[in-house]
């Protein structure tokens, strides 16, 4: 067993001696090895740019080591994670296949072998054809507009084109107008009444990116118009063009009061009670009289006291106290129901020094009459009482008199404004007889007001004023010792003949160039309708060449919380005039609430709406809103 074992073992050892001495002399005489497999080479090639309208080529390139391949080759575009087919094409005996793309935006490509060899990617930024872009959206008032600006490039270059405005509703758009774009620009403004969002497009090309426009509630609004007062009546710029075209007083009058006669009436020595200082228009408990020269008295409604004369440089103090009133000369005092003070110079206490008094608190000075000072609400309530038809008017402050000593000449002839100052006076003349036919008025103890509530009167400030004697002038050719100019009615019906009711004012307005002129008494105070009060144009105002800026065009505003006491909206976002009268003021306004749709017209008389709005006069042209 053991012989045997060894034998094997040596015989094994031999054929391995045999086997390596074999290997040997084989490598020795030079056999080759196993062949290696060739590198390959994918490649994709092309722009890296391409606009989105035009096809871009890409070059696919297959390569074993050196050589060129063909085979199949798969183009594929990335999506998110993955890779997908585009196309598969058999690359030539060059080794090249060609791929023809138009994406819609930028892609990244690779090209895939059979082999499933990938070649590196390539991005190809894909640049829009046509670009359309405009400003960008923002907040307007109410009311204004936004401009938007367009700028329209193809392959980078200006174009030209139109451009569909459009504006969303619900879940489409909706075309509002359209825009010409010229050399790469177009613009446009919109006036959306609520918060809108836009877009622009050029039909096939291209569409904007939207943009809202937010429409807001303005902070005020600019209220613009024309004219200055309630414009019934007489005009007072328009008196003075007539007066210089040579248009008597008479035919200025009839003019503005139509159907009326001018006449005279018998001259009785009528007075008439002014209140210049008290209820209603002051607010002192107390004030203090001075005259300028001479002396004075004091009287009291008392039968047995005397009257009190002290010198002229002692102040006197009026207050009230328990219904009466006491004024105070220095140490003496008279304490009354009424309590009349009177001066030198006048009817009631003639003297050689004349003399003017003073009212702290009034608007005027007084050189006639006399001042008399009763208790109403515990306010020391003064009064100026005067003869009608000559002292009151000369302290009557209602037109320059500086017009009566102006001139004008046409076709050779000469003629001053003097017939607007006689105009005017006769109408002031009418104007006081009405209340001065009463008794006056417990509320003041006055037949008129010394302000626009009735005439304003200032007194000797006027008649002594820059010049007044012109304006007396005026005064005295309508007045003579037995008669007075008056204006008067007579009814067709009644054939009852009165006095006419002779209102005024500084001028009517124009807010349009055709739409304008005196206004209708019932449409400005809504009383009942007065046939000499009616609407009239007015060419004589509305083309005094000398019309004052401020009443020919004027601007004024109101407050958002204004327009919202007014129309009883939470906000108001527009205000617009929907109505006129005959005479172009305003009748109704319209406005519109924040969310655009709720809107509310109001209806008033013009004076209601002058009033209410604070405006200059109703002719109201326009209202702007602002930030």
């Amino acid at each position: 067993m053991t012989s045997t074992s060894g034998a094997r073992a040596k015989l094994l050892g031999t054929l391995a001696s045999v086997l390596t001495a074999l290997a040997v002399v084989v490598g020795s005489v030079g056999l080759a090895a196993p062949a290696q497999a060739a590198t390959t080479h994918v490649t994709l090639a092309g722009h890296s740019t391409a606009w989105s309208d035009q096809k871009t080529t890409l070059t696919a390139t297959w390569k074993l080591g050196s050589k060129a391949h063909k085979g199949k080759v798969t183009l594929q575009r990335k999506s998110g994670k993955t890779w997908k087919k585009v196309a598969t094409k058999t690359t030539t005996s060059k080794g090249v296949a060609k791929f023809s793309v138009k994406p819609a935006s930028t892609t990244t490509y690779r090209l895939l072998t059979s082999g499933k060899k990938a070649s590196k990617a390539k991005k190809l930024t894909v640049k829009k054809a046509y670009t359309l872009t405009t400003t960008a959206g923002s907040t307007i008032m109410a009311g204004t507009g936004k401009t938007f600006s367009l700028t329209y490039h193809h392959h980078g270059k200006a174009a030209s084109g139109t451009a569909l405005v459009e504006r969303h509703s619900g879940s489409t758009w909706v075309k509002v107008t359209s825009v010409k774009i010229s050399k790469g620009h177009g613009k446009v403004t919109l006036k959306p009444t609520a918060t809108t969002t836009y877009r622009f497009r050029v039909s096939g090309k291209v569409t904007s990116a939207s943009h809202k426009v937010t429409v807001k509630a303005p902070s005020t609004f600019s209220i613009t118009g024309s004219g200055s007062g309630h414009g019934v009546g007489l005009s007072q710029y328009g008196a003075y063009e007539m007066a210089l075209e040579g248009k008597s007083a008479a035919q200025i009058l009839q003019y503005y009061y139509p159907k009326t006669e001018v006449g005279t009436t018998t001259n009785p020595a009528r007075r008439i009670q002014v209140q210049v200082f008290g209820h209603g228009s002051d607010t002192a408990s107390t004030t203090t009289v001075r005259i300028s020269a001479g002396n004075f008295q004091i009287l009291g409604d008392a039968e047995d006291l005397d009257p009190t004369t002290v010198a002229s440089t002692t102040p006197v103090t009026l207050t009230v106290a328990n219904g009466k009133v006491t004024a105070r000369a220095g140490a003496a005092s008279v304490t009354a129901s009424t309590i009349r003070i009177q001066w030198s110079g006048t009817t009631f206490l003639p003297s050689s020094v004349p003399a003017y008094a003073t009212v702290a608190g009034a608007q005027g000075t007084y050189r006639n009459g006399e001042l008399i000072v009763t208790a109403i609400d515990g306010q020391p309530n003064v009064v100026n009482d005067v003869l009608l038809n000559t002292e009151y008017l000369y302290g009557i402050d209602e037109m320059l008199s500086v017009w009566g000593t102006a001139t004008r000449t046409t076709d050779g002839a000469t003629h001053s404004g003097l017939a607007a100052l006689e105009a005017q006076a006769i109408a002031s003349r009418n104007y006081a007889l009405l209340p001065a036919l009463k008794a006056p008025m417990a509320s003041c103890n006055c037949h008129v007001y010394d302000d626009t509530r009735s005439q304003n009167y200032t007194g000797w400030k006027k008649q002594n004023g820059s010049g007044g004697a012109t304006w007396v002038k005026a005064v005295n050719a309508t007045t003579t010792a037995t008669t007075d100019d008056v204006v008067t009615y007579t009814d067709p019906d009644t054939h009852v003949t009165s006095y006419a009711e002779t209102v005024y004012s500084a001028a009517p307005g124009y807010p349009t160039s055709s739409t304008g002129g005196t206004a209708n008494n019932k449409d400005a105070f809504g009383t009942p309708a007065i046939p000499y009060l009616q609407h009239v144009t007015d060419p004589y105002t509305k083309e005094y060449p000398h019309l004052p800026a401020s009443v020919a065009h004027w601007t004024d505003s109101i407050s958002q919380a204004t327009a919202k006491k007014v129309f009883g909206l939470s906000s108001v976002r527009s205000i617009a005039v929907t109505s006129r009268y005959s005479s172009g003021q305003v009748e109704t306004l319209t406005a519109t609430a924040d969310n655009g749709t709720t809107k509310k017209a109001l209806t008033k008389t013009s004076e209601q709406w002058r009033t209410t709005l604070g405006l200059p006069a109703a002719w109201v042209t326009s209202f702007t809103p602002r930030k």
